[in-house]
């Protein structure tokens, strides 16, 4: 975040450290209806517009993965604020150190994991299939690193692998001007979240990793480039 930003969330820190505290000793579903309420509130701190679309196309009964461009530093924040189910998250490990996020991310059960190394990813992809199967939501950055604007890093297909092995249903998610938060006051204060249509085993097992991968990529990096008005076509042209 911007550290003008962090000055201005300064006065609300003590009360969202507390609460993280608090958290730590109850279940899961519970600090993630806390910091549900948390994401939404900490947005109109800062004076931010979310704009949401396609809540709809999330399945409340079913288990999901949802795949998701990365542009900023607090992206998690504007899914939590509107996802209509609850959900962790996959994050390197280096954010499990942050001051408060790291602990709330601890709360709800993120899987922090050292995407260096080759034990990391196996301990991610194993954490990440045991939580699908226990009928827990995750999501997912592909691109591992924040793209700090429009244009998406590539998809690492390997992310995807949890949801092949749980058969979990896919949502894409698209994040627009998210990246603003990390920037000057000077840039937009609206931002946008979309969830596409879910995409579903029987649909997905069918293509390889790689090209689902770049499928949901080019899909979200078009969500991106087209205008609101124009926003009619919720799912990947391949399902």
């Amino acid at each position: 975040m911007k550290w003008t930003k962090i000055v201005r969330a300064v006065p609300i820190l003590p009360a969202a450290w507390i609460s993280s505290k608090i958290y730590e000793k109850r279940e899961q579903e519970q600090a993630q209806i806390r910091l549900e309420k948390w994401s939404r509130f900490l947005l109109r701190y800062l004076g931010y517009d979310l704009c949401v679309r396609g809540q709809e196309n999330v399945p409340q009964q079913e288990t999901i993965y949802f795949v998701s461009n990365h542009q900023g530093t607090l992206d998690p924040a504007l899914v939590l604020a509107s996802c209509p189910v609850h959900l962790a998250f996959i994050s390197k490990k280096e954010n499990e150190t942050m001051p408060i996020f790291g602990r709330w991310a601890r709360n709800i059960g993120t899987i922090h994991f050292d995407r260096d190394s080759r034990e990391g990813n196996v301990h991610m992809l194993r954490e990440a299939a045991r939580e699908l199967k226990q009928k827990k939501n995750l999501l997912v950055f592909p691109e591992g690193t924040r793209s700090k604007g429009d244009a998406m890093n590539e998809f690492k297909a390997g992310s995807l692998l949890p949801a092949y092995l749980t058969k979990a249903t896919i949502v894409p998610v698209v994040l627009k001007n998210a990246y603003t938060l990390d920037v000057g006051t000077s840039h937009s204060k609206k931002l946008e979240i979309e969830y596409g249509k879910p995409i579903r085993a029987e649909e997905y097992k069918k293509i390889s990793q790689e090209d689902l991968a770049k499928d949901l990529h080019d899909w979200i990096q078009s969500r991106i480039e087209i205008s609101p008005e124009d926003k009619t076509s919720m799912a990947p042209s391949s399902f």
